[in-house]
Formats: structure tokens, C-alpha cells, sequence
């Protein structure tokens, strides 16, 4: 549903529309051209297939992005949200991202729905940060930050009950006795973060957000074995995650 843009002729023609302008730029300045941001490899450019909207993800520095959502009038609607909240689920699991920012001008109340909408807490405002063309107006700032995004993005749970599936399914195979715990919620929800950005490429950040919760929730840590291909010693198994499946190498 989504696609990471490479270069900017697609965003370029979302934030030079008509609708979409007077919010993107000051007042008297030309068109936008954001070659250079989306060449940038920092930061990252997410649109969606039709090329209706995306979001600009500026890195402020390295696991802080300030997001910058644009929609043509006629995409804007569910699908838009559901693209959005993709796009965000993308940065979590498939990025360094930890944090990300947006600001939201006082009279833009799409902008500010939207921002709620998708988990966005309100860090603060200002009474005059945005300049528009009838003057300086307000500003509300807002965030998603790792550790609430990880209580709420709806698709965790799932992807951990796949994973603990995985694991019966490979006991079964290897005719190992069935020692998984009982049914955890909170733990499929944490694994499934960690398995996303395993299998998303992202494998140390995974490793080390599960190992902090693990900590804290009573569960051992896990530790990654060998880079290439990917072995993850989970205490129980040692798990050999290739081409988007694992394979248990052996029972511990």
C-alpha cells in the first residue's frame, strides 16, 4: 500500500497543489522542490501507490524524525488514515526511529485530527510559529514515541502469535516436547514488535527493545548468535531467521 519514493517528482506534484501549498510554505515563496530531501538518505519519503499522499520523514537526528503528512483533497478520508498509520507502523519497525514529530498550525483541524487520530500526544504549543499569509498563528507540536506506539499499533499481537505458532510448529517437527508458556498477550505484543523489525532488517533494535521489556516483565533476554544468516539464541531455541520464516537449528 505504501512505497518509498526515490525521487521527489511524485511528492513534488502533492505539496505544489493548490490545497496543499498554503500549508507547506511561507508566505510569497515559490514552488517546492524536494530533491534534495528525499536524495538525503536519512531521511525517508513514504507515498502512497497511487501517488495520492505520503509523508516526508525529516531526521532530526538519528532515531528522531519530524513528519511532514501531505494528501491531495481527494484522497483524504479513511484510506488516508489507514495509509498514514501503514506509513508510521513502516518508521517503528523498519527504521532507527523511535520518535516522531509533527507540528500542527492552529485552523488546520484536518491536520490536527489526523495527528490524534493515528496516537499523536500534544507536547507543547506556541502562540505565534507558523507565519501565513493573514500573519503569524499558533502552533500545536506533537509526538509518537516508541514506547506508546508499541501499546497500540493493532497488527503486534498478531505477528507474536505467529512467531509462538512458528515455534510449536518447529518443536513438532523436531519432535521436541511442547515447553512454551502459557498464552501472554503482553508478551505476543512484544515479540511481535521485535519479530516486525526483525524480519524488516532492523534485527539489534528489535533485540534490544524486547530485551528491555523482557527485563522488566520477568521474561530472560534474547541475544543475536551470528549477523549472517541471522541465528537469535531465545534461550529455548536457537532460531535461524531467513527469507522472512525461522527455523528452529536447535532445542536448548
Amino acid at each position: 500500500m505504501i512505497v518509498r519514493e526515490v525521487t521527489a517528482e511524485r511528492i513534488n506534484a502533492v505539496v505544489n497543489h493548490e490545497a496543499v501549498r498554503p500549508w507547506v510554505t511561507m508566505p510569497g515563496q515559490g514552488a517546492l522542490d524536494l530533491s534534495e530531501v528525499v536524495a538525503d538518505p536519512r531521511n525517508v519519503v513514504l507515498m502512497t501507490e497511487d501517488g495520492s499522499g505520503g509523508i516526508v520523514f525529516h531526521q532530526h537526528e538519528p532515531g528522531i524524525y519530524e513528519a511532514h503528512t501531505q494528501f491531495l483533497p481527494e484522497a483524504r478520508g479513511r484510506d488516508a488514515l489507514a495509509a498514514v498509520r501503514e506509513m508510521i507502523d513502516h518508521m517503528f519497525v523498519a527504521t532507527d526511529c523511535m520518535e516522531l514529530l509533527t507540528r500542527c498550525p492552529v485552523g488546520n483541524r484536518p491536520a490536527e485530527a489526523l495527528s490524534r487520530a493515528v496516537g499523536g500526544v500534544l507536547d507543547f504549543e506556541r502562540a505565534s510559529g507558523w507565519l501565513t499569509e493573514k500573519g503569524p498563528v499558533g502552533v500545536r507540536y506533537y509526538a509518537i514515541r516508541y514506547p506508546e506506539w508499541v501499546k497500540r499499533a493493532p497488527g503486534l499481537p498478531d505477528v507474536g502469535h505467529w512467531f509462538h505458532e512458528r515455534l510449536e510448529a518447529e518443536n513438532a517437527r523436531l519432535g521436541h516436547p511442547d515447553e512454551l508458556h502459557d498464552d501472554d498477550p503482553a508478551h505476543d505484543r512484544h515479540v511481535g514488535a521485535a519479530v516486525s523489525m526483525i524480519l524488516c532488517g532492523q534485527p539489534a533494535k528489535g533485540i534490544t527493545l524486547y530485551n528491555r521489556w523482557a527485563r522488566f516483565a520477568g521474561y530472560a533476554p534474547v541475544a543475536i548468535v551470528q549477523a549472517a544468516p541471522l541465528v537469535i539464541d531465545i534461550l529455548t531455541h536457537l532460531v535461524l531467521v531467513q527469507d522472512g520464516d525461522l527455523e528452529v537449528l536447535q532445542c536448548q
